[in-house]
């Protein structure tokens, strides 16, 4: 009498959800075992990836080093919960031939729309209204001097999904749109009628920068002392893309020193962060915990998008958004 075949075995890294019933059912037809684990150290990624046809990598929390993609002996693809690959490295994977796929094409609006309410947000001073109003001060003291958003200057560095979309949302409200990206075409900044600038260009002219770059060897610190140097006294700048993307010593000096007005951050360089992390207690700087992607349909399409890649590998199909 022969024995039930074991089902491929699938790591869920680092997810930030509850049960994996959407999972579950999108990889039933492979036969296919979820395991699950936060994946805080090399060893503990290493030891539940181990016999893994397949892994589904979130991305707060467990990174995909050299070290941990050379002992995926029966991995096929890493499939990111997420846009970003910057905690997995894609050159070992390459050689190691896992495929790594993302979900590009989620979360558009939730993050663009993030943006713009922390925009919104320093344009109108709610978070100092606010607390003036609990302490019982109804004056408009606080606030002043508040400027109109209609006219203002917002730069966006980088112009994908999430940047052109943040760029149509803020013209609605009037913004001139100035836009840096060395890597999109003439025709992305016709589309949102952005006029091309130089990166140094954008922060001297910007009263908002707004970042939506991906963090590589040649983006991390990309905003740091020289460029904060360069951007007007009450410009803000907005993160809702890397943490990596700013120098954040840089930041809380030049928040502290008020050589710019403020900042607005969904991301971190590491998170969660340290207690006592210098950009919590400033207030000047309005700090999120990595939730711009979320909503309750984004949610589901990320995890139907990246468990969908899984399958389509596992089937021996290609991914519909391969990385390497």
């Amino acid at each position: 009498m022969g024995t039930k075949r074991e089902g491929l075995i699938v790591a869920v890294v680092g997810a930030r959800f509850g049960d994996l019933a959407i999972e579950e059912k999108i990889l039933r037809p492979a036969r296919c075992r979820l395991v699950r684990g936060p994946g805080e150290s090399a060893g503990s990624i290493i030891a539940l990836c181990r016999g893994a046809a397949g892994v589904l990598a979130g991305a707060i929390g467990p990174r995909f080093t050299a070290e941990v993609i050379s002992s995926l002996d029966s991995c096929r693809v890493i499939a990111r919960y997420g846009v970003g690959v910057d905690n997995i490295d894609t050159g070992a994977a390459e050689k190691k031939g896992i495929l790594v796929t993302n979900v590009p094409d989620y979360c558009v609006d939730e993050v663009s729309d993030h943006a713009m309410a922390l925009i919104l947000t320093f344009a109108r001073k709610l978070h100092t209204g606010a607390a003036a109003a609990k302490t019982g001060d109804w004056s408009i003291g606080p606030l002043q001097p508040v400027h109109p958003l209609r006219g203002s200057v917002l730069g966006i560095a980088g112009i994908g999904r999430i940047g052109s979309a943040l760029a149509r949302k803020a013209r609605a409200f009037g913004m001139r749109i100035a836009a840096f990206d060395p890597f999109a075409p003439e025709a992305a900044f016709r589309r949102i009628r952005a006029a091309k600038v130089s990166l140094d260009d954008l922060l001297e002219a910007s009263d908002y920068v707004s970042l939506h770059a991906p963090l590589t060897p040649k983006t991390r610190g990309m905003i740091g002392r020289a460029q904060f140097e360069r951007m007007k006294p009450e410009a803000v700048v907005i993160n809702v893309a890397r943490g990596g993307l700013i120098d954040e010593e840089a930041l809380a000096a030049a928040l502290t020193r008020k050589r710019i007005r403020g900042a607005g951050l969904d991301v971190l360089a590491e998170e969660p962060p340290a207690q006592g992390h210098p950009l919590l207690a400033l207030p000047s700087c309005i700090v999120t915990p990595h939730k711009a992607w979320y909503s309750v349909s984004a949610q589901e399409k990320l995890r139907r998008g990246a468990a969908g890649e899984v399958l389509r590998v596992l089937r021996g199909r290609e991914p519909k958004y391969r990385v390497v």
